[in-house]
């Protein structure tokens, strides 16, 4: 019983598991989506689910989204630089041009 449990072990260890992918949607001039924690949080949920995302919530005041398709064009990390409406967070997209 005990190496069957620690065969199990083993083999569990070395299974990957990711996450769920999860991203910030931007605009067509690769501006993320601002947003102010608790009172824009059903916003960007329902922003997420109209992108085709599973989910979405508020997170370092841009909207976040869970499960967003490859069509959409996301980042995945952000960097602060200037967008056309004051301080916008961008980055290098992953959506394939």
């Amino acid at each position: 019983m005990y190496k069957i449990l620690m065969i199990e072990v083993l083999l569990l260890s070395c299974v990957k598991v990711e996450g769920v992918p999860k991203s910030y949607p931007v605009n067509r001039w690769g501006c993320t989506y601002p947003c102010y924690y608790f009172e824009d949080n059903d916003k960007c949920r329902e922003f997420c689910l109209i992108l085709g995302g599973q989910t979405g919530y508020c997170y370092w005041y841009t909207c976040y989204c869970e499960n967003l398709p490859e069509s959409v064009k996301q980042i995945k990390h952000q960097k602060i630089i200037g967008c056309s409406n004051g301080s916008w967070v961008v980055s290098s997209t992953t959506a394939k041009p």
